[in-house]
């Protein structure tokens, strides 16, 4: 188990370039991770702006192992902590957005049509038992697409899976109601005979 000062040093340990200081070091909700702000010594000690370090947000350093993870300057470290508790409590397992509807409920259907503006066949097909995998990405993600789809009238839930199969990925930034949207439309046209089909009511 990692003490504050031991994992204030190993984020210091990786300022090669330039010598580091720590701004502020504080346990994660959950208690497992140090979370570490830290930058230049000129900048966090003499507030000096021209030697301000960019890129990096907070440093989290796991309490029981030690492993550090470095979250994006353009996220907020609980926002990055939450994808880490999430790939945490995944164990390896996807997370994947399916329907929460059963296959071939025709309301399901009819309304899934109208939303994606697809096929009655394509929205049928992806609540096929075997087209039920949309999409995959990190766990807040798709809980987030989740609510937006969920706003409309479009019931999903999200899982774990050992295998994605065919699920599209969606990738942050793009988990707004069109993005959503968007990637359903590319995952129906993925039905292969497409080519071949003529558009019928459910």
């Amino acid at each position: 188990m990692l003490t504050q000062q031991e994992a204030c040093d190993l984020v210091l340990a990786g300022f090669t370039q330039t010598r580091g200081a720590i701004a502020a070091c504080e346990l994660d909700p959950r208690g497992q991770y140090w979370v570490i702000h830290a930058n230049s010594y000129e900048y966090v000690v003499n507030g000096r702006w021209d030697h301000c370090l960019v890129g990096a947000g907070a440093y989290l350093v796991h309490v029981a192992s030690g492993r550090l993870d470095v979250t994006p300057s353009y996220e907020t470290w609980h926002e990055s902590i939450q994808d880490i508790y999430d790939r945490d409590d995944a164990a390896g397992a996807h997370y994947v957005l399916r329907p929460d509807c059963a296959a071939g409920d025709k309301r399901a259907i009819v309304h899934l049509h109208q939303r994606l503006g697809c096929s009655l066949i394509d929205a049928r097909w992806l609540l096929d038992a075997a087209n039920r995998d949309w999409l995959t990405g990190t766990g807040r993600c798709l809980r987030h697409a989740r609510a937006e789809l969920a706003k409309h009238g479009i019931q999903t839930q999200v899982v774990l899976q050992d295998d994605p199969r065919q699920a599209l990925s969606l990738a942050p930034p793009n988990h707004f109601l069109q993005d959503v949207l968007k990637r359903l439309r590319e995952r129906a046209s993925l039905r292969v005979d497409r080519p071949h089909s003529q558009d019928v009511a459910p």
